[in-house]
């Protein structure tokens, strides 16, 4: 058999185009749910990143480098605003994003140091695929919640599609897989 048939002898770059957005708060047993946690509609999304802090301390004539405070930088997600007559009674996906945020509070009595995230996305799942729709990395991002929504400028120059780009802070981001 050729080395070219064995595929796993194939080394495969990771290809950005091949992800998927999830709402790990989705309950898939739920009646009619069907597969309505991945965001099929998501057009772009960045990664986690971070950032750590650099501090130096001086000792004479010299100065001494050490690491400081790991801070996750916000997640950046881009999706095409649709209308869903179905689910939505022929509302946008920019009504459901209001609602949720509308209904979106926090409280100062539900948790133990003090301040709850009421009604915000718990966790928030980015998985990259490779060719065969297998996960390579899974992204998991703790007490996520929106922090911005932009939308796309009103424009009678253009026929693209509308866009909602969301901005995600959480706590800290977990790689698995």
């Amino acid at each position: 058999m050729a080395f070219w048939s064995e595929k796993q002898n194939i080394i495969e770059p990771v290809r950005p185009y091949r992800f998927r957005i999830q709402d790990a708060g989705y309950d898939p047993t739920a009646v009619g749910a069907g597969d309505t946690s991945y965001w099929w509609w998501a057009k772009a999304a960045s990664k986690p990143s971070f950032e750590i802090s650099k501090e130096e301390y001086q000792l004479i004539n010299h100065k001494i480098k050490y690491p400081g405070i790991l801070t996750w930088k916000d997640v950046s997600i881009k999706i095409i605003d649709y209308k869903d007559t179905e689910n939505l009674n022929g509302a946008t996906k920019l009504h459901t994003l209001y609602k949720f945020i509308k209904e979106s509070k926090y409280s100062l009595d539900q948790a133990e140091d003090g301040i709850a995230k009421v009604n915000l996305i718990k966790d928030f799942v980015i998985e990259q695929l490779d060719a065969d729709g297998n996960v390579l990395e899974k992204w998991t991002l703790k007490n996520a919640f929106i922090t911005t929504i932009d939308n796309t400028e009103l424009n009678y120059d253009t026929e693209t599609l509308s866009e909602i780009t969301i901005n995600v802070a959480y706590d800290e981001a977990e790689l698995t897989q």
